[in-house]
């Protein structure tokens, strides 16, 4: 880094903030290694669940990835963007409620940083750790199961090609047991699993491991989500996977 950098590294460390490398070579290898899964699968089909605002389309867009996307999102204001954001990157399809594990209502923490809102409450730990972890307000939202509607949003591709990517903030696993009608047609997925709980109650990485394993799944590779403030130990990961033989 260059003097000038370097003062500018100081100036803002002072203040809280922190100069990266951009884009992150962890992030650059994550594109690289969801390129390859979905070229190689032929995907035709994307279910992005918990989207967000659309970054995660966005990017698939910009990866090359010109198939259907299908993004879940059950906060309203999220959705709004999310929407604005599809239009005119289609087909791109977007529909307002959540993915779980039965039909039905329930009430998410919306967050004050809205990619960490969640049906799960944030530890004590995560809040000191990420300091927007934290309840803003409540939603009611809607909530459905996978295996009630994906026909029905599918409709037009005579056989897709199933992947599935979950960003649910520790409810990936509600996502999954609501799939169990669909899952033979899913060849590959992306969950996000964590080394250190952000969520009461949010599942184990041996355990959301344990529970795709079980249902044939086996793992290709895990994209760093966030670290430590050391930059060394992992605090979640994506984890992509693809159906086994047999």
């Amino acid at each position: 880094m260059s003097i000038a950098g370097k003062l500018v590294q100081r100036v803002l460390k002072s203040v809280g903030l922190e100069l990266v490398e951009y884009p992150p070579r962890d992030w650059t290898a994550g594109r690289n290694i969801l390129r390859n899964v979905l070229a190689k699968l032929a995907i035709d089909c994307v279910l992005d669940v918990g989207a967000n605002r659309g970054q995660y389309g966005s990017m698939l867009r910009d990866i090359g990835y010109r198939g259907l996307i299908l993004s879940f999102e059950p906060v309203g204001a999220n959705f709004e963007a999310l929407a604005a954001r599809a239009a005119g990157r289609g087909p791109w399809n977007c529909f307002r409620y959540a993915l779980g594990a039965a039909d039905g209502e329930a009430e998410i923490n919306v967050a004050d940083e809205d990619v960490f809102s969640s049906f799960l409450k944030p530890t004590e730990d995560s809040q000191a750790r990420f300091p927007r972890n934290r309840v803003a307000r409540m939603e009611k939202v809607q909530v459905r199961r996978l295996d009630g509607v994906l026909d029905q949003l599918s409709d037009g591709l005579s056989s897709p090609r199933i992947y599935l990517k979950m960003d649910t903030q520790g409810f990936d696993l509600e996502v999954l047991a609501g799939a169990t009608g669909v899952l033979d047609r899913i060849l590959a997925l992306q969950t996000e699993v964590s080394f250190r709980p952000i969520y009461h109650g949010m599942p184990s990485y041996q355990d959301s491991l344990r529970e795709f394993q079980a249902r044939g799944f086996q793992v290709v590779d895990f994209m760093p989500v966030n670290r430590e403030s050391d930059g060394l130990r992992a605090i979640e990961m994506d984890c992509v996977m693809v159906r086994g033989p047999g």
